[in-house]
Formats: structure tokens, sequence, C-alpha cells
């Protein structure tokens, strides 16, 4: 029996790597129920080329951490506000850290099977988080409660964007005075946040403070 395609979960699959790219895909045609869109570039990531997908599956490439900083402050971080739910792919052994808690739907490694992936596909769809347990780190669960001291370290760029925070500059303000993007100087300042287990700039200040990291 044909397929209805309003039954059909659309899937935008997004990599550089034209091998993983034709992997993931490979992966999904085979499987009933899925429209797959394989895109190759990041400039074809925007809310019109994207229209009417359920959800986008992104490969992060080999150097995840940078990519994921610079991906969700810029290309991405649009969708993710429109509500698109993103899973980003993660090399094998490589955990997500902080960035979990900036809006993506959740992380799978590489070796994903077929069987797990769908399954994650149709739970981000429905607006769950999904995790595959071997990527399990407490930093992911924007819940998790602050120790007294920081688990993760900031960045030197994360270390630019508290001073320029505590000096009380808008994400535009930090951008223009770093020389990057409002929305990558967003991801930082949310990247901040995130280490110091706070959610909002006073917060952050005053906790940055009583860690010795700003001198007011």
């Amino acid at each position: 029996m044909e397929e209805n395609p309003e039954d059909l979960l659309t899937v935008v699959i997004f990599a550089d790597d034209s091998l993983t790219l034709h992997g993931l895909a490979a992966i999904l045609v085979q499987e009933p129920g899925f429209n797959v869109v394989p895109i190759a570039s990041d400039a074809q990531l925007t809310p019109a080329t994207v229209a009417g997908a359920d959800v986008l599956m992104w490969d992060t490439g080999r150097d995840a951490a940078s990519t994921l900083a610079e991906m969700v402050g810029d290309s991405l971080s649009e969708l993710i506000e429109e509500g698109l739910p993103v899973i980003a792919i993660l090399p094998v052994g490589e955990a997500p850290g902080v960035v979990g808690q900036l809006g993506l739907a959740g992380f799978l490694p590489r070796s994903v099977r077929a069987r797990q992936l769908r399954a994650a596909l149709h739970a981000a769809a429905a607006g769950l988080m999904v995790m595959d347990p071997a990527l399990s780190d407490p930093q992911w669960t924007a819940a998790a409660p602050f120790m007294l001291s920081m688990p993760e370290p900031l960045s030197p760029r994360e270390q630019e964007a508290l001073f320029l925070l505590a000096e009380g500059l808008t994400n535009r303000a930090i951008g223009v005075r770093l020389g990057i993007s409002e929305n990558t100087a967003k991801f930082h300042v949310q990247a901040v946040y995130a280490k110091l287990g706070v959610n909002s700039r006073t917060e952050a200040v005053v906790q940055a403070t009583r860690l010795g990291l700003l001198t007011l």
C-alpha cells in the first residue's frame, strides 16, 4: 500500500562530508515513513530551504566542538529559534558538553544504528530531547546543579564575552567588540551561562565574581 505523504516524516540531513551525508541518507531511504532531504552546504540552511521539515539531522564533522560553536552561533540559530528540532551527530567518543544546553534537540554518535536513529528522529519531531547513553554527560542537562567549582573552564573567547558582559554590553555590542556576529556572540554568552550554572547576566557576573573570574 502506498504511503500517504502526510504520514511521512521529513528529515533534512546536513553534512559537509559527502560520504557521511550519503551514508546517513542511505540508512533512512531504506526505512518506511521517511522523506529525506540531503543538504551539503550551510548556505542552504535557511528557513526557506528547510520549510516543511520535521527534524534536521546535522553531522558536526571531525572537530565537533568548534563546529557546534560556529554553526549554533550562526547558521542553525535561526532555525532552532523557529522551532525546528536539530539532532547533532557527533564523532564516536565525543560528548556534547555545555552545547547541549543551547537549544539542540539531541545528540547521537555516528555509530548509531538504524533502529535507534528512527526512534530518535520521531522523538525529536514530537518535541522530546534525545541522546545516546554512550554520550551521557552531566553537563547536557539544563537542570544540572552547579558545583562549587566549575566543571568545565571558560574558553578564551568565553572569558572575553564574560568581561564584556560585566561591562553591560549587549550581545550585538559584544559581537562588534570581538569582531564576530551577534548570533555568535549570543552563543558564547549562553555558553558562559551554562558553564556558570546561571540564567541571567546579573547571575553570571555574581557567580563569576564568587569564582574569582571577575574583579569588580
